[in-house]
């Protein structure tokens, strides 16, 4: 009796200890959910598990996380639910480094955020899947983008990356000075290099407001307009060294600045190297009128600012036009991708769908579709609007982007920062300056040589 008695208590004792575990292993599983539900913090699932599962690959703020990610749900809801993502997102400078290693171990992203200066590299090493035939069979469409666009994605006449928003060099000007000393800025882009100096003597006899010296940040971009005026590269398309060899080109664009400055038309070079912010700018307190920008910068200015301000084309010269248009970035596809198909329909939806790009708001640019731009126009604030406008009138008055710059770029433009500064402060001569210019840069590019 007593053996009994004791066998049924351990057995008594030995179901409820399996009820503890069992409910304790309930517990740890809910918990480890709460802590950990979508995995690593940089990668975001979404979707439920279905048949398509697309990686989504870019870097940018949180402002683009977050209206990136929307933009892929409403595709979800709009187009097809059977897709699922996957998102990896973070900063530039740890983006490319994953990359790398991902495309080590063939394990890209199905849609890469690509760089332009990336793309021919990619391109060369069989990374991105050729996206012509989807441009041909219409799933990408590309009806509404200008052929400046298309082409800045291409590498060898075949198309690798469609832009996600479009930049290009721009004159930048507060109409009020204009108005007030009786000028008109042909914002069409109809004057010449003489006239762009006439205006800005006039407006100072006028009203002893200076201008910007252009570009001196990085003047290498105005040597390249310059240069592609006279229908020629900056580099040789094979980047082994320059692609002109007249050192009168490098003495011109030393002199459209030196010009007005000895006349004390534009501000003085230790001026304006000590502003560091768009906010402690010269243009933004007033004190100079006229300056160079890149289209993308004009919002921040202009709100800086506080008062309104203008776009104009640059200058007109040469033989043919020195300006183009430079993607923000672009989307790729991987050409390890199992569903090209569904990742070209997702990109064909960021670039024509007015629904998502009102979600988007030309964050990553002005849209390279001129539909979409004219559909978020009443959506976006009146400086974007003023983007769009230039941006479509820059279609118009550009030439093809040249390649990307080639190893040793970087150098090659800091060598003519460092001459153009030593011009400005009147250290150098401009014959002298382009002669080293020339020989140094080549130099340089040789290295690439095989």
């Amino acid at each position: 009796m007593l053996n009994r008695a004791f066998n049924f208590k351990k057995r008594k004792e030995e179901i409820y200890m399996k009820r503890i575990l069992c409910i304790g292993t309930i517990i740890i599983f809910l918990f480890s959910l709460l802590l950990f539900p979508f995995g690593k913090p940089s990668e975001k699932a979404f979707g439920s598990s279905q048949s398509i599962k697309l990686r989504v690959a870019w870097w940018g703020s949180q402002t683009r996380h977050d209206r990136t990610q929307k933009v892929l749900e409403l595709y979800r809801a709009k187009v097809n639910r059977k897709v699922s993502f996957v998102t990896e997102f973070g900063s530039w400078s740890g983006y490319w480094d994953k990359l790398t290693t991902q495309a080590a171990a063939k394990n890209l992203p199905d849609i890469i955020q690509m760089d332009y200066m990336y793309l021919a590299q990619y391109v060369q090493k069989g990374l991105l899947a050729d996206l012509t035939p989807y441009t041909k069979n219409g799933i990408l469409n590309l009806k509404d983008v200008s052929e400046a666009s298309i082409k800045s994605g291409s590498v060898g006449g075949r198309i690798y990356a469609i832009s996600l928003g479009t930049n290009a060099l721009a004159i930048i000007y507060d109409p009020a000075v204009a108005q007030k000393a009786g000028v008109k800025i042909p914002e069409d882009g109809n004057w010449t290099w003489n006239d762009y100096k006439e205006i800005i003597k006039k407006v100072y006899q006028k009203t002893k407001i200076r201008a910007d010296l252009a570009l001196t940040a990085d003047p290498k971009f105005l040597l390249e307009y310059y240069v592609r005026q006279q229908g020629k590269s900056l580099y040789k398309h094979d980047g082994t060294g320059l692609g002109f060899t007249q050192e009168k080109f490098v003495i011109d664009v030393f002199n459209i600045n030196l010009e007005l400055l000895k006349g004390g038309y534009t501000a003085k070079p230790d001026e304006v190297s000590a502003t560091s912010t768009i906010e402690d700018s010269l243009f933004v307190k007033g004190k100079t009128w006229i300056g160079w920008t890149w289209s993308n910068m004009f919002v921040a200015t202009a709100n800086a600012a506080k008062r309104p301000l203008a776009l104009a084309l640059p200058p007109k010269g040469g033989i043919r036009p020195g300006l183009y248009l430079k993607p923000s970035q672009f989307f790729s596809i991987a050409a390890t991708s199992k569903y090209k198909t569904e990742a070209a329909k997702v990109i064909n939806f960021f670039t024509n769908s007015i629904e998502a790009n009102n979600i988007l708001l030309a964050e990553r640019g002005v849209p390279i579709s001129a539909k979409v731009r004219e559909g978020i126009k009443n959506a976006v604030e009146p400086a974007v609007r003023q983007t769009f406008d230039y941006i479509a009138l820059a279609e118009k008055n550009c030439s093809p982007i040249d390649p990307p710059d080639p190893p040793g770029g970087t150098e090659v433009g800091q060598t003519f920062k460092d001459l153009y500064d030593q011009v400005l402060y009147g250290q150098i001569k401009p014959e002298t300056a382009a002669k080293m210019f020339m020989q140094k840069a080549n130099q340089i590019l040789a290295k690439n040589k095989k």
